[in-house]
């Protein structure tokens, strides 16, 4: 027996005082509910109903019995009702977070196309770098994230490739060092004295860029870490220093030169969700939205297959 139903049992007799009554509101049979009392009085060691032939009355274990059992349903309810509301702001809501210097034009590229296809679902976008994505991603803050990745694969997410994209040399258009290297290539050595403009603290690229420095052997002056790709153009444009900038939006303005390095820093931009998601229609749309938006290969990729 349900103990939630024995207590609406009891419940209902206090009220109905009547076995015959409760019975029939309760939609069982009298001799079942008369038995259902009988157990439980035998396991309280008490009686919790007075009989007469008029009526059942509560004895004072009784009240105390009905008193709770109002307060336990009405605990269960909420939480029923709670628990109810929860699983419909689920599946009318999502969360994506992303790293708008990956996809800059994001909202205004997908977001309508989104909306227009998944008019129910209400999407919370959150900007954060690859280090913070992960973190919402692991712990369940988001359902979906675009990040930079130098794998493809990861132990509690699970990764669909985008596009690769590299990391490459930014310098002011009229820098006296562009004609060397439009000869002979970037040599970050000759950039050793110069200060340099790196993305902010514990960021992918930050990461990067301090190994490049490594792997050159050079130690440039760090003149300030920055998160906001415009500003950070914006300052090479100054001629307040050098920076490094994905490929992808590296021809953004007219005022700077790119340069891939020597030795080539590669990564991935993926999609990531985390392995014990099943995904929704919404998200598969989304996903099918994006890799048809920027994956150049994803009329002919099998990372459509199975969404």
């Amino acid at each position: 027996m349900n103990d939630i139903h024995l207590l609406k049992y009891i419940i209902k007799l206090s009220e109905e005082k009547s076995l015959s009554l409760a019975a029939k509101k309760l939609s069982i049979t009298q001799p079942a509910l008369s038995q259902q009392l009988r157990n439980l009085e035998e396991k309280l060691d008490t009686e919790l109903f007075v009989r007469s032939k008029k009526e059942l009355r509560l004895t004072d274990a009784g009240k105390v019995y009905v008193n709770g059992a109002r307060a336990v349903l009405n605990v269960y309810e909420k939480a029923l009702a709670d628990i109810a509301d929860l699983v419909e702001e689920q599946r009318t809501r999502m969360t994506l977070v992303y790293n708008d210097t990956l996809l800059p034009d994001f909202i205004s590229r997908i977001l309508p196309h989104f909306q227009a296809c998944c008019p129910d679902i209400s999407l919370s976008v959150i900007s954060a770098n690859t280090p913070v994505a992960k973190d919402y991603l692991t712990t369940g803050g988001a359902d979906l994230g675009i990040m930079a990745s130098k794998e493809l694969s990861h132990s509690m997410l699970e990764f669909i490739p985008i596009r690769s994209e590299e990391l490459q040399l930014m310098l002011p258009a009229d820098s006296p060092l562009i004609p060397d290297f439009e000869k002979n290539g970037a040599d970050m050595k000759k950039l050793d004295d110069m200060p340099v403009i790196i993305h902010q603290q514990n960021s992918f690229f930050q990461t990067l860029e301090l190994s490049v420095f490594s792997d050159n052997g050079i130690s440039p002056r760090i003149l300030c870490e920055i998160s906001d790709t415009l500003a950070l153009i914006n300052m090479v444009e100054n001629h307040k220093g050098f920076a490094f900038i994905p490929r992808s939006i590296s021809g953004s303005s007219s005022n700077v030169r790119c340069f891939s390095l020597e030795n080539r820093v590669v990564f991935f931009i993926v999609m990531a969700y985390h392995k014990d998601t099943l995904l929704s229609d919404p998200m598969k749309a989304l996903i099918k939205l994006i890799l048809e938006s920027y994956d150049p290969m994803s009329n002919r990729s099998s990372s459509l297959n199975g969404l």
